[in-house]
């Protein structure tokens, strides 16, 4: 009869013991949930926001089974507010790639046009590029600063005037010196670009 009560016994404890342990589990977990939320253990990397903050010359990017070699970029600067612009070539073309944060990373691909094809003076409210119209977005003067091959003095200060046409179409001029540069783009989502950075 000693030996049934001991395992009755037993049994209580190892069932009481088993709850204790399930409710602390629960509290413990139902903690974390609160303090921690689960992350994603690729969101440093997700989308290459970060290697796209930190491009620099010579780093590679991978772009529509294209690969195009960073030859320079300019540091901008408007008061505190900053914006980078890279120039990127594959060799056969070369295009602008700018890298912005204003609430989230925009990053445009630009394609540099001829001033004859602006229908309009920069800054204006309005402007026309084959036959669209496009709104001026904003305009303003930023200093900035040159690395590796730009087309621009190694530092100095740029006009700019940005516009937005319909269906995303953008439209961005600057000036480094006497003349305007217009170029025409779009936006392109961070994950769409495989990210090498050079070796230091």
């Amino acid at each position: 009869m000693d030996a049934v009560v001991i395992v009755v016994l037993v049994a209580v404890a190892a069932a009481v013991a088993i709850a204790l342990y399930r409710r602390q589990a629960s509290r413990s977990a139902g903690t974390r949930s609160a303090t921690a939320p689960p992350r994603d253990p690729m969101a440093a990397v997700h989308g290459n926001e970060d290697y796209l903050r930190r491009l620099k010359v010579g780093d590679v990017i991978g772009y529509e089974a294209r690969e195009f070699l960073v030859r320079g970029s300019l540091r901008f600067d408007e008061k505190g507010y900053t914006w980078d612009e890279h120039l990127i070539s594959d060799g056969q073309e070369q295009h602008w790639l700018s890298v912005e944060e204003d609430e989230g990373i925009t990053v445009v691909l630009w394609q540099r046009v001829g001033r004859g094809e602006l229908d309009g003076e920069p800054g204006s409210p309005t402007v026309r590029h084959n036959q669209i119209s496009f709104s001026l977005q904003e305009d303003g003067e930023a200093s900035f600063r040159a690395e590796g091959t730009t087309g621009t003095a190694p530092s100095g200060t740029s006009r700019y005037a940005d516009y937005r046409g319909p269906e995303g179409r953008l439209l961005s001029c600057e000036r480094f010196g006497e003349s305007w540069e217009v170029s025409v783009g779009h936006e392109v989502l961070p994950r769409a670009f495989d990210i090498f950075p050079v070796t230091e």
